[in-house]
């Protein structure tokens, strides 16, 4: 019986008209595919809008981060990845690119951690799903000069403070958070730590933050105090309708083509990141965000409700 079973089949097949093949075709090729595997995974304008900034927190330089070549061949894989249409927006500004991710301007993003702790804020809602950058860690730090007279942080009562723009971890969020309670008689802002540390060297400001992940600074100075939070790697982050959409082939191919990326982004191919060290970093930034906003060259109060961090 299976033998007759066959030749019929045969048989049927040969004498089948053409519409009637190619019917079986299309049949038999849509079962033969996996879902998803030919979706594109655009943002909801039709286009992955992609956001790009250095992984590590602390910087001396505002040059370019990424060569022109490199920008060229990331934007490549993205395409192949993602089969949509992309517009790549590099930034060296941490204060621009937190405007971006509050206006949820990007579909997915490659941040430093600061931004990372604020894009997987509630306002922003973004997810992360891999870690970019090296084994380097941050700490954040408060410096003043070694012949200050200034001992503790409860010394800075009406000092003159220098910071980093808004969405730096090391340089902004947290010198806030341990600030808190204090009246400063002037906030001073920075493009740079070297910027930073020009400041404090020509007497601009009494106390300046610091990244303990940089070189040492050529200033003699004294850390005043170093906060206890060692700062996670940065991430890879989604948009919600990116991550309610089907994006598992689309990490695939970055991860297996990550000898593509920019070899300064650090992206690490299957590596998820570090949850348990973000969470708190990420209440510290909501409270210090819940803040009014420090403006340049004047006072400033530090004060608001502050979450266990």
């Amino acid at each position: 019986m299976p033998g007759s079973w066959q030749r019929w089949c045969e048989c049927w097949m040969a004498g089948a008209t053409a519409p009637v093949m190619l019917l079986l075709a299309l049949v038999l090729g849509a079962c033969g595919s996996s879902p998803g595997s030919s979706s594109a995974l655009c943002g909801p304008t039709g286009v992955l809008r992609v956001g790009l900034l250095a992984p590590s927190e602390g910087s001396t330089s505002t040059a370019q981060s990424f060569s022109d070549a490199e920008l060229q061949a990331l934007k490549s894989l993205l395409l192949q990845a993602s089969r949509c249409d992309v517009a790549l927006e590099p930034l060296n500004s941490v204060d621009r690119a937190r405007t971006s991710l509050s206006e949820r301007r990007w579909d997915l993003a490659f941040l430093p951690p600061g931004l990372t702790a604020y894009a997987m804020g509630s306002s922003a809602g973004y997810t992360s799903v891999r870690s970019l950058g090296s084994s380097r860690r941050s700490r954040s730090a408060i410096l003043v000069r070694e012949s200050s007279r200034i001992r503790s942080l409860q010394d800075l009562q009406q000092a003159r403070i220098g910071l980093l723009p808004r969405g730096s971890l090391t340089g902004f969020y947290l010198p806030l958070y341990n600030l808190h309670g204090l009246n400063l008689a002037r906030v001073s802002y920075a493009l740079n730590h070297a910027a930073l540390l020009a400041m404090l060297d020509h007497g601009e400001v009494e106390a300046i933050a610091w990244d303990e992940a940089l070189p040492p600074p050529s200033l003699a100075v004294r850390r005043l105090h170093v906060d206890a939070h060692v700062l996670p790697l940065g991430a890879l982050v989604l948009s919600g309708s990116l991550t309610s959409s089907d994006y598992i082939a689309f990490l695939r191919t970055l991860d297996d083509n990550a000898a593509q990326m920019p070899t300064g982004l650090g992206y690490a191919a299957g590596v998820l990141p570090e949850q348990q060290a973000i969470q708190p970093l990420k209440a510290s930034v909501e409270s210090v965000e819940a803040w009014q906003l420090p403006l340049d060259g004047q006072p400033y109060r530090v004060y608001g409700a502050k979450a266990a961090g």
